[in-house]
């Protein structure tokens, strides 16, 4: 089934992000176009890769996809994207799914991550070490303040169980406010801790915190206009595709299983966060790369 055949490409208008590439496609000669407003090459490879990897499970002979973004430069923020969503100027977005927006798109209820983004490690600054060692549960972690982006989907979760946090409109700037000093720590995920030091060298009085982590339940699922159903569609059927081959398997543990590794997270102390999602999702499965 060509991508830029579904019908509701149609429906959309000529303003959808796969119109353009309508007639190319039928001759097969020019790659399809799939638009994401979550596109930055190191932050969301992995999501990417599977995007990729399940366009490639259901393409027609001769049939291409290309992943584009939206724009150059930064990508929008969270609500950014669902607003271009909503407009049909980006074809799908990668989210946690809340009540609302389960509503109002369609989803395929997946977790992208296989449970991994609940678990959370503590970027801190190196003087707080024993401040940290100190903390055995969240009534210890309830002293220290945290910095966070205002328009994460998980920010409301930390008000929700007492936890102080500064919140800022841009995330960029939290690593730098972090080691001057504006918050005691600032939680990120496995395949973000060691990465984003690495990548800001300069930030040398920061560390990953050795003996904490958080969990809480934070899955990550495509997310589609509701006339979109035939590109849900297909991507659901590549992502079965995908898991009967051992395709998504290869591919997680690609991306992931040295950073599972490095974490350590048995040997952590887990600081369980209350976190209730909607009714009826599946349960978390972090059998792919935590051992039980």
């Amino acid at each position: 089934m060509l991508l830029a055949l579904m019908l509701s490409c149609a429906q959309a208008g000529p303003g959808h992000a796969l119109a353009a590439a309508k007639a190319d496609a039928r001759s097969g000669t020019e790659p399809q176009v799939l638009t994401l407003c979550q596109a930055d090459p190191q932050r969301y490879a992995y999501r990417m890769a599977l995007t990729r990897l399940l366009l490639a499970r259901t393409a027609a002979p001769g049939e291409r996809t290309e992943l584009r973004p939206y724009a150059p430069g930064p990508d929008p923020t969270q609500e950014r994207c669902l607003g271009l969503l909503r407009q049909g100027l980006v074809d799908l977005v990668y989210l946690p799914p809340q009540a609302a927006l389960l509503r109002e798109f369609s989803a395929i209820p997946f977790d992208l991550h296989q449970g991994m983004l609940g678990y959370r490690l503590l970027l801190i600054h190196k003087k707080d070490q024993a401040r940290f060692a100190a903390v055995r549960d969240l009534a210890g972690l309830r002293q220290l303040t945290g910095g966070f982006g205002r328009q994460w989907a998980d920010f409301a979760l930390f008000e929700r169980n007492q936890l102080p946090v500064v919140g800022v409109a841009q995330g960029q700037s939290l690593l730098a406010m972090l080691q001057s000093g504006r918050f005691q720590y600032f939680h990120r995920g496995l395949h973000e801790a060691w990465a984003e030091l690495e990548a800001n060298p300069q930030l040398d009085q920061l560390m990953v915190e050795p003996r904490l982590a958080l969990h809480y339940r934070f899955p990550v699922y495509y997310l589609f206009r509701k006339d979109r159903a035939a590109l849900r569609q297909r991507m659901e059927r590549g992502l079965a595709l995908a898991q009967a081959d051992g395709s998504f398997a290869a591919l997680f543990r690609q991306h992931f299983q040295a950073i599972a590794r490095r974490a350590q997270l048995g040997s952590r102390t887990i600081l369980e966060i209350d976190a209730p999602l909607p009714p009826g999702l599946p349960p978390e499965d972090s059998r792919l790369w935590l051992p039980p």
